[in-house]
């Protein structure tokens, strides 16, 4: 089948299946299967592609799996990284996170993600301030084999830890923790791509969503040395409640940082 034809169909098959942005996913799916990108794909009516392949990948879409899990990557802070179903996808909001980390400069620190995932925290942290020491935790094997991969790709020393939350840390303290826990809901609606593809672990906190943050709360201060700050990913409605449950529990709450839409995204606590 020809390129032109096949994404006319191909967009509307999407559209049928619910998919909002079915023309550009159309053509990402076809410059994936030719190893070319969009401009090219769209120059290129005529082109033959390759029918097996195309309708096998356009199959997967249609039943909703996400798009970053089909093509195997995702871009973040300008960096492609690795993604699979062991992995939450990386989401642009996030990046507030990695902008209020940064902002903290350039000064020698020891630096904890907990929870890595796909390790994007960690990666960028490290490649954005070269001097910081960074350790990496995920209580999930197979998620911080495709950290250590996106690491090795992207030439990032980071150290990495197979740890339920901080208990394989032993004595060690960090002067900054950064963290996106699962901070879902148990039965909250969730779009077809979230609640039936990505990992549950990594999305999913007890009936309100709340309890990573009540351990990370009770057991985080310890972990700070003097003057450390943590910075934690929250859901779009629960800034203002996670920064009192932290103050509760003797923490003070410096700051709250929105993302790009202005949505309280990123609440800065410490000692």
């Amino acid at each position: 089948m020809t390129l032109g034809p096949w994404l006319a169909t191909a967009e509307e098959r999407l559209a049928e299946a619910g998919i909002e942005s079915g023309r550009l996913e159309a053509q990402v799916l076809a410059g994936h299967i030719l190893g070319v990108d969009r401009t090219w794909v769209l120059a290129h009516p005529e082109a033959t592609l390759p029918e097996a392949r195309a309708g096998a990948l356009l199959a997967r879409r249609i039943r909703r799996e996400p798009l970053a899990y089909i093509l195997g990557y995702r871009e973040f802070y300008g960096r492609r990284f690795l993604v699979s179903p062991a992995v939450l996808i990386p989401r642009q909001e996030t990046e507030t996170l990695v902008e209020a980390a940064i902002a903290l400069g350039s000064t020698p620190m020891a630096v904890l993600d907990l929870g890595t995932g796909s390790g994007i925290l960690a990666v960028t942290l490290k490649l954005e301030r070269p001097a910081w020491d960074v350790t990496a935790l995920d209580v999930s094997l197979t998620a911080l084999m495709v950290a250590q991969q996106n690491a090795e790709a992207l030439g990032a020393d980071v150290r990495f830890c197979l740890s339920d939350a901080f208990a394989a840390l032993g004595e060690r303290t960090f002067d900054l923790i950064v963290t996106n826990p699962p901070y879902i809901g148990v039965g909250e609606p969730l779009m077809p791509e979230v609640g039936q593809f990505e990992p549950s672990l990594a999305l999913f906190a007890g009936p309100t969503g709340f309890s990573f943050y009540e351990r990370l709360a009770a057991e985080g201060l310890r972990k700070l040395n003097g003057g450390g700050r943590m910075m934690m990913e929250v859901g779009h409605t629960q800034a203002a409640d996670v920064a009192n449950l932290f103050v509760e529990q003797g923490w003070v709450h410096f700051d709250t940082v929105a993302d790009l839409s202005g949505t309280p995204r990123v609440v800065v606590v410490g000692r």
